[in-house]
């Protein structure tokens, strides 16, 4: 115990006075000679000495503190046995110095059973209080009786033992703390035998169970609940174990629990105990499940995700066979892009599921549809398939994706490519299988998109050239290795009025590429941006060349839809512009109708912008689509370039001729210059200029050729002045 400040050292803390004063010597002095009332004396002193030793002993061992109080003079002196045969530490106050170091909580019921006491009104004094102690707050028990009282009753004085029990309180807090977690915890739990069986729950369990404690007091554990034999031999090794079970709640309902139990051994030698913890797990379970069905399910169209349709093809693949083959199909959207950029991808999301319900209400409930990522789908037929009835399938799946849709009241149409690949022929395992459905979807793409393909050998060494021609055309825009040859746009006397940039590429590995080869690989990865900032500044800088001939000649520019929402397009024109010191008038911008199919709202916006600046704009290929004189209407186009198609058989078709000529009429209506596009004959020359098509473009008057062979082309042509 904490003892309090020290005072003066007594030998005779415990021997009674009178006692104490006929000692002469400590317990170990020489026995005296004599008459027998000496020995007696002797005796009687030896046996006192002894038993005060046994009780400085037991007052050491039990930690508590002897304390004496005479009311005459006040004097509270306390002894305290620090140290085990050694005298003890002495400390004397009065009552009120006492008092002063009790708690303020606890001085009012200190105070009053003191004085209860002194007065004859209790018996005994017995109370724990807190006091400080050596600057720490400590609990005492203090316990005490009256030795002698006045003829009124009052306490003379009075003796008792005082104990540190601090420990036991807290002990005993803990014990309080713990108890009411039990009672009150949203978990179930239960006290068990070793033998599991029941001795106590808490309220969340019987609540739970629905039976009371006394119904469930010496039941099993494995009644309600299945232990794992794992988790038995961890108990039995660790002392603690955990694991997932059910709790049987009825005949029919089960709870799925996870249920810890830890072995406890009692502080009082009886057998040891269990505690069981059972905690519900369904909101955890439900989240896993979810987790599990996101890891394997699309969010966006609910259908089998990229994992889930290898996992499942994994697992049918050992079943194919020559006679009985499965059937992949690989499946792409043709156009996705275009929508996807102009109507913002919210919209493109909605035209994918809109797809995912068609490709599902055209396939059988045995078969399986997956997301592959992007624009992709995947499908494997659940019946054995031959080719006529694979041909007459992807039929009517291209014929479901050609209706138009309407997308945020826009309306849209998109195509399909598919690419089918057969098991075991096409491909032992998954990851080959899918690969050559992936070439042969890639290779219905590159043969005009909308239609299908089936898998070949030679398709590879197609992939792998593909591959190779997406890496080299990369380096090459980055590295401005990509040439731009001029095809001349003329009068119909032959006078050279203008131009169109046509961008060419030669490699040493493939030689020259057609751009109907790498135009649509540049579209497909990004690379027609660079591309198009590189043909901008090219036709900048030969208008820059032409206009020192003298001639006031234009150099048109074609952009795709990519390239119209480039945030630094307009940025890009007036640089080139500037740096080649030229007006934007010089340059005339040419847009096919897929540039602003279904956001004519902002690609008009750009274009008024453009059309501010003073840049010349075309709409190019006119008449190859469903709206365009709408565009004529609404967006400020000074030349429309009508299509190659309509001179297919203008020189022998009447119908063609007379439709022609109502667009020219309309054209001119509206201030716009018509221009048509590849010209051969000189039969079409002649209806086309009888109709009153201004410009001409086309091998009848002239090829592509090199910037260098235009400017001299113009230069030999001399001075020209409108006709």
């Amino acid at each position: 115990m904490t003892t309090l400040p020290s005072a003066p050292h007594d030998q005779d803390a415990i021997i009674p006075e009178p006692l104490a004063n006929q000692l002469s010597t400590e317990h170990g002095a020489h026995r005296p000679h004599g008459n027998g009332g000496s020995q007696h004396l002797y005796e009687a002193l030896r046996l006192a000495s002894e038993a005060q030793h046994q009780l400085e002993l037991a007052l050491w061992a039990s930690g508590e503190s002897i304390w004496e109080w005479e009311a005459a003079s006040d004097a509270v002196t306390i002894r305290t046995f620090i140290v085990a045969n050694h005298p003890p530490d002495i400390v004397v106050l009065n009552s009120q110095d006492c008092f002063a170091r009790v708690e303020a909580d606890d001085l009012e019921q200190a105070r009053l059973a003191w004085s209860m006491h002194v007065l004859g009104n209790a018996d005994a004094v017995d109370i724990s209080v807190r006091a400080c102690m050596d600057g720490n707050t400590r609990w005492l028990r203090i316990r005490g009786q009256a030795v002698s009282r006045s003829d009124e009753g009052r306490a003379l004085r009075m003796v008792g033992t005082v104990k540190d029990i601090t420990r036991y309180r807290e002990a005993e807090e803990s014990l309080r703390l713990m108890a009411s977690a039990f009672a009150s915890s949203r978990d179930a739990m239960l006290v068990l035998t070793e033998q599991w069986q029941i001795i106590e729950t808490n309220s969340a369990f019987t609540d739970l169970i629905k039976l009371k404690l006394h119904q469930l007091v010496g039941e099993s554990l494995s009644r309600f609940v299945d232990l794992p034999d794992i988790m038995l031999r961890r108990l039995q090794r660790l002392g603690h174990a955990q694991a997932e079970s059910l709790l049987q709640l009825t005949h029919e309902q089960q709870l799925p629990v996870e249920i810890s139990i830890s072995s406890f051994a009692s502080s009082n030698g009886s057998a040891p105990y269990l505690i069981a913890t059972l905690r519900d797990i369904r909101e955890r379970k439900q989240a896993v499940k979810a987790l599990e069905r996101m890891a394997r399910q699309d969010a966006l169209t609910q259908l089998p995700n990229r994992n889930a349709f290898q996992e499942e093809l994994e697992q049918r693949l050992p079943h194919a066979s020559e006679y009985n083959p499965l059937a992949v199909l690989f499946i792409d959207l043709d156009g996705f892009k275009r929508i996807n950029d102009s109507l913002g991808h919210e919209a493109g999301d909605e035209l994918l599921q809109i797809v995912a319900g068609r490709l599902l209400t055209m396939l059988s409930p045995a078969d399986t549809l997956a997301r592959w990522g992007g624009d992709e789908f995947v499908a494997m037929l659940g019946d054995t398939a031959s080719m006529r009835q694979l041909e007459e399938l992807t039929a009517r799946l291209l014929e479901a994706m050609r209706m138009p849709v309407s997308v945020r009241g826009h309306q849209v149409s998109v195509s399909a490519s598919i690419g089918i690949a057969l098991a075991p022929q096409d491909g032992y395992d998954s990851g080959t299988l899918l690969r050559h459905a992936d070439s042969a979807m890639y290779a219905a793409k590159q043969s005009g998109r909308d239609r299908v393909d089936r898998y070949r050998p030679e398709l590879d060494s197609d992939a792998l050239s593909r591959i190779k021609l997406t890496s080299l055309l990369r380096q090459a825009a980055e590295r401005s290795q990509l040439t731009f040859v001029a095809q001349p746009k003329v009068k119909a006397d032959g006078r050279v009025v203008g131009c169109e940039l046509l961008v060419r590429w030669t490699t040493k590995e493939f030689g020259a590429v057609s751009p109907v080869s790498f135009i649509p690989i540049a579209e497909e990865t990004g690379i027609i941006l660079t591309i198009g900032h590189q043909a901008i500044r090219e036709a900048a800088l030969l208008a820059r060349q032409l206009q020192q001939t003298g001639q006031q000649i234009s150099v048109a520019i074609n952009l795709s839809p990519l390239q119209i929402r480039d945030p630094q397009l307009e940025q890009v024109l007036l640089s080139a512009c500037r740096e080649a010191d030229i007006s934007p008038m010089c340059i005339q911008i040419e847009l096919t109708e897929s540039a602003f199919l279904d956001s004519k709202q902002v690609t008009g916006l750009l274009l008024h912008t453009l059309k501010s600046h003073g840049f010349v704009l075309a709409l190019d290929d006119f008449g190859t689509g469903y709206s365009s004189l709408s565009y004529l209407r609404d967006l400020p186009f000074d030349v429309i370039k009508i299509d190659r198609a309509f001179l297919h058989d203008i020189d022998r078709d009447e119908r063609s001729a007379k439709l022609l000529a109502g667009i020219v009429d309309l054209c001119r209506a509206l201030d716009m210059e018509t221009v048509a596009e590849g010209l051969e004959s000189r039969s079409q020359l002649a209806v086309l200029s009888q109709l009153g098509i201004g410009e001409y473009q086309g091998f009848y008057f002239h090829k592509p050729m090199a910037q260098s062979d235009f400017i001299a082309l113009v230069k030999d042509a001399g001075p020209q002045h409108p006709a």
